[in-house]
Formats: structure tokens, C-alpha cells, sequence
């Protein structure tokens, strides 16, 4: 039988999880001042140093904000640091597959959302497509010059501006943060193509999807440049 060791939480986490459970239950919310230091001391039953610490991370996370001479308050969700992301999948064991299907898992609903739109005569939308048409454009020019850090970073850029038309902020932050690791992945399955001509083509078919209106057919063109992108990935590391 297998046996996990038990870990004390220290003091810091204690206070932490005690605050974070006052947050989650509506006790503070988004701009409300919480109680000094003294008080949350006395409240919990600890000394004033653990909950100057707990503060303090909190502070860094971006969930709580001390101004001097005011007090400590809630931060709205715009304000949380995605430092502690960043930091968890670049210590983790995620394969760069997985990577793929986040990045499609939030970009799928934002494509077909965008199609719909088009489909409705969205002007928005169809600015959004002209936008796109012009990247693949410039996918080309970078094919054709050999500019393949351009051609990386316009195709962060082709799939950002998809994202960003669902004007959700939660995809477009999820998004910039996994930026380094989407880069990587671009640049790891770009490098599998023996013709990369076919890098601007498949984006202009995506492109021609989304105008068709189709959901169907958006389904059916992105999540084969997925399954494309996570065979040619797989290819790459294979070689390395």
C-alpha cells in the first residue's frame, strides 16, 4: 500500500487559505477593504508577521492591493498576476501536445464563434477576416524572403487575432501567457514542412473557412490544422 506523508501547513498557508475561503465566500469582494493586520491577527489567532506574509503574496498575485495609510483591498480579476501560470507549466511535466490541445480547447469556441458572426453580416467581423487575410499575406512574403522568425510571429499573431475577437479577457490573458510555449510550438512544427509555402496556405484555408459562414466547415479546416500541428510537433522532438 502505497503512503502519502502528511505535511503540516505552515502558519502563511493557513492564513492564506483563510483569507482566500473569506474572498470565495462573498465575505470581501472586488474593492472591499479587508481588515488590518491587527485584526485579521486577532481574528485568526496569529501573530501579526504571518499575516503581514500572507498579505504580501497576495499583494504579489495581484488578489490584494495595500496602499499605504488606507488599508489592504480585493483587486478586481483584471489584476491577478498570471506569474504563478507561467511559473506552474514551465516547472511541470506538460507534454507539448497537451500545450496544443489548451491552446485549440479556447481558440475552437473564438473560430467558430467569429464564423457565426460573419455569417450574420457582422461588419466587425468581416474587418476582423480582412485583418486575417492580410497576415497570410504577410506569411507569404516571410516564406518567401526566408524570414522564419516573421512567419513564427505572424502565426502567433493569425491565431491571436481569432482569440481576440471573442472579447473574452480570460482567453486573450491565457493566451500571452502561454506565449513562449505556443512560439515553441510554432516554431517546432513550422520546421517539419520541407515545402513552407504549405505554412500560408493552410492558414488561407482557415481564413476561407471562417468566410464561409459555416461552423461545420470552420470545425472540420481547424481542428485538422490541430491534428496537423500536434503530427508535425510530434515529428520534430521525434528527430531531436
Amino acid at each position: 500500500m502505497s503512503v502519502t506523508k502528511i505535511r503540516q501547513k505552515t502558519v502563511v498557508e493557513q492564513v492564506m487559505a483563510q483569507i482566500k475561503g473569506l474572498i470565495a465566500s462573498g465575505e470581501y469582494k472586488p474593492g472591499d477593504k479587508i481588515p488590518t493586520e491587527l485584526e485579521l491577527a486577532e481574528i485568526f489567532g496569529v501573530g501579526r508577521s504571518s499575516i503581514r506574509e500572507a498579505i504580501k503574496i497576495f499583494n504579489y498575485l495581484g488578489v490584494l492591493k495595500s496602499q499605504a495609510a488606507k488599508g489592504t483591498y480585493v483587486q478586481e480579476r483584471s489584476n491577478i498576476s498570471t506569474e504563478a501560470l507561467t511559473w506552474s507549466l514551465l516547472l511541470g511535466n506538460d507534454e507539448m501536445e497537451e500545450m496544443i490541445d489548451l491552446r485549440g480547447a479556447i481558440e475552437l469556441w473564438s473560430i467558430i464563434a467569429l464564423s457565426e458572426k460573419v455569417s450574420n453580416g457582422s461588419s466587425g467581423a468581416l474587418e476582423v477576416v480582412k485583418d486575417l487575410e492580410h497576415i497570410v499575406d504577410q506569411m507569404n512574403v516571410s516564406v518567401k524572403k526566408g524570414l522564419y522568425k516573421e512567419l513564427i510571429e505572424a502565426d502567433f499573431q493569425f491565431h491571436n487575432t481569432i482569440i481576440r475577437t471573442q472579447e473574452n479577457a480570460q482567453f486573450s490573458s491565457l493566451y500571452q501567457t502561454l506565449r513562449s510555449f505556443l512560439v515553441e510550438e510554432m516554431r517546432a512544427s513550422q520546421e517539419d514542412y520541407q515545402n513552407p509555402a504549405q505554412i500560408p496556405e493552410e492558414h488561407g484555408n482557415i481564413v476561407k473557412a471562417i468566410s464561409s459562414g459555416n461552423p461545420e466547415t470552420v470545425l472540420q479546416q481547424y481542428t485538422g490544422h490541430i491534428e496537423n500541428t500536434k503530427r508535425r510537433v510530434h515529428n520534430r522532438n521525434a528527430v531531436l
